[in-house]
């Protein structure tokens, strides 16, 4: 199972953040992704406090492009750094996924120790001297939660937005950025399904790179042999096309699987599956199953045909015949068509 997103940090972006570490004279450095590669795009000098010189950093930031930015907090040798996400509404849903995916590989690489705070952003504003001190106040606001409150508060508001009709701000919390991101090549193999050269791609949760990867791609000759392909002991969603003209998307999440996987599967369905419609992927017919027995051909056919019996036009209410006022008593009922 493939685990990276295929981008490695360049010789020239590694010796750049080495220089800034031995020095106190670099600020932050934007860093954009070009040609599968990591390499510094810009520096931005020290000239005052930290806030002073954040207001350095929108102006660097395009429109439509995402980067990383790696802030310096201190004035320190070595120091403490900020890493900051810019993925702005406008950029292209596969440059989304490819920052959202590449950045354990950043921090990865520079060294994770010098990274001790963390901001996501889409628009410039947020990466101003205003949006730095409404993280400060948000970060230093939050009581510590316990890990298991953290995957429980993620739960609760993934499960209120899939409620809601998606609107920009549905979406972008879905999304943009870091919410639901996926490797190159489960990109790939979903080009493919899309293409029709595969007819499944299974998909898992990698939670070293937070990201989903492809797990495996296929040509299953049957619906039958649905069933041996997915797995039987931990979550994941897969795609088939059903007798090749069926799109079905299947959540599966066994009871024996960890709580843990089940949790983080259901948080993000809503917004894995609107990233892929974004990408092209048609789904006409959902299954959520807890057990592998529920994939059999004959469940798969009933479920399908369930749906289309329900998206089947509705045939017209038969004509009442008009309801006769009775005849007032006394007066004798007639029928008008006896002379």
């Amino acid at each position: 199972m493939a685990h990276q997103s295929g981008i490695r940090v360049s010789a020239e972006l590694s010796a750049a953040f080495v220089d800034a570490l031995s020095s106190n004279s670099v600020r932050a450095l934007k860093i954009s992704i070009v040609s599968d590669s990591l390499e510094k795009a810009d520096t931005v000098a020290i000239q005052g406090t930290l806030e002073e010189d954040f207001a350095q950093i929108p102006p660097l930031l395009d429109a439509s492009e995402p980067c990383y930015l790696l802030v310096r907090l201190d004035e320190e040798v070595s120091s403490k750094w900020l890493i900051g996400t810019y993925v702005p509404d406008c950029a292209k849903v596969r440059a989304k996924m490819l920052y959202a995916s590449s950045k354990a590989a950043l921090t990865k690489s520079l060294g994770e120790s010098y990274f001790v705070d963390d901001i996501f952003g889409t628009t410039r504003e947020e990466f101003s001297p205003v949006g730095y001190r409404q993280h400060r106040r948000h970060v230093e606001s939050s009581a510590p939660l316990t890990e298991r409150e953290e995957e429980m508060q993620r739960i609760r508001q993934m499960e209120s937005s899939a409620a809601e009709t998606p609107t920009m701000d549905t979406r972008r919390q879905h999304v943009s950025g870091a919410t639901v991101a996926m490797n190159d090549e489960l990109s790939q193999a979903l080009g493919e399904y899309i293409r029709g050269s595969t007819n499944f791609v299974l998909v898992a949760w990698d939670p070293a790179t937070e990201c989903f990867v492809l797990d495996r791609k296929a040509w299953l000759d049957s619906p039958t042999e649905l069933m041996r392909a997915v797995a039987q002991d931990s979550p994941c969603y897969a795609f088939y096309w059903y007798e090749g003209s069926t799109s079905l998307f299947v959540y599966s999440c066994p009871s024996v699987s960890n709580v843990r996987q089940r949790m983080v599967y259901s948080s993000f369905k809503y917004g894995f599956l609107v990233t892929v419609k974004q990408m092209g992927v048609n789904v006409h017919v959902k299954m959520e199953v807890d057990s592998i027995d529920e994939l059999s051909a004959a469940a798969i056919s009933e479920e399908i045909e369930a749906k289309a019996a329900e998206e089947a036009p509705r045939a017209a209410p038969a004509t009442q015949a008009r309801f006769k006022r009775p005849a007032p008593p006394g007066r004798p009922r007639t029928n008008p068509t006896l002379n």
